[in-house]
């Protein structure tokens, strides 16, 4: 396996960089309120977990999923793996052995530290019907090419940090270095190599989102990838274009929805709507709207709305209605 894989930086990959570096200061210069970036970063960061999940055949729904407080989720898992990476990554890091380890911990059993090494087993990768379509370098080799991998992060060779990123992705996909997880923290991976040359988008880019709308054609590209870079790397980068151009317009629109309503987390903005929609609404009929939504979890928003003015309590105890102030 030749690490990096030789590319040509082809006109039209040089063009959707020049779009993608535009559109980043195009959104990373958008004027937008605290709380409206705020809910669109965490929106973004669910969305990116949510979509890298069900890739791997996770179930769940967005709206299931910010409902939800059952944070033994995979999901949940990679949204601590982000936040991880956040963290601990910054212009300047290095991507090291023990970071895909410390990942890969994170995303499988939600701590670090548990897991301790690369395969010690032969693995394949297998399509629906069962049959194998790729077969990853044997367990002995894995250590070799992942350090090929890091030396090939850490070179200050000029290349641009998309494109490093986007082929350490594929790359780590066929390097397989573990039994299960790989999907999941080689696109984390993507994450982690921007974040350490501090290239940034100003809120977090859902990529999953992109990828796993378009799964048959992402695993396509993935299985021929190494046989053709440069067509992987026009798909990757397309994906990066459309959901940047998708978050500017995300922007936009919340800015615009905002003008005549007050700014509210999410599921405070959805009561909020739903109490004006209907003029008076009870805490039981509110119940049944939230039903995934702890009792005690309702109760706390609608306080807090109460508290800040947004809406009022009519009533006591069993006869309380509720109405936007």
């Amino acid at each position: 396996m030749k690490i990096p894989p030789s590319i040509t930086i082809t006109p039209e990959i040089l063009t959707l960089i020049s779009h993608i570096d535009a559109l980043r200061i195009s959104v990373s210069a958008e004027k937008v309120h605290s709380t409206i970036k705020a809910k669109l970063t965490q929106t973004s960061l669910l969305k990116s977990s949510l979509y890298s999940a069900r890739i791997e055949g996770a179930t769940e729904t967005l709206h299931e999923l910010d409902a939800s407080d059952d944070t033994q989720s995979h999901v949940f898992f990679i949204l601590d793996a982000i936040s991880y990476i956040d963290t601990h990554i910054h212009k300047g890091t290095k991507i090291t052995r023990e970071l895909l380890l410390d990942l890969h911990s994170i995303v499988m059993y939600c701590t670090r530290g548990k897991t301790k090494q690369f395969r010690t087993e032969q693995n394949a990768i297998f399509n629906t019907g069962g049959v194998a379509v790729y077969m990853p370098p044997p367990p002995q080799e894995v250590a070799v090419y992942i350090h090929m991998l890091m030396l090939y992060l850490a070179e200050e060779d000029g290349q641009f940090p998309l494109v490093k990123a986007l082929l350490a992705h594929l790359v780590f996909e066929k390097i397989h270095p573990f039994i299960d997880g790989n999907g999941r923290v080689g696109r984390l991976l993507i994450h982690a190599v921007l974040s350490s040359y501090g290239y940034h988008f100003g809120i977090h880019l859902p990529l999953s989102e992109y990828l796993e709308n378009t799964r048959n054609e992402y695993y396509h590209q993935l299985e021929q990838g190494l046989r053709r870079p440069d067509e992987y790397l026009l798909y990757m980068l397309t994906a990066v274009k459309g959901q940047l151009e998708k978050l500017r317009q995300d922007i936009h629109e919340e800015s615009a929805k905002h003008t005549d309503t007050p700014l509210l987390p999410p599921r405070q903005e959805e009561i909020y709507h739903l109490i004006r929609e209907h003029t008076m609404l009870s805490f039981d009929m509110l119940r049944r709207r939230f039903l995934k939504v702890p009792e005690r979890t309702l109760r706390y928003d609608l306080k807090k709305m109460v508290d800040g003015g947004v809406i009022a309590k009519i009533g006591q105890t069993k006869g309380v209605w509720y109405r936007v102030k």
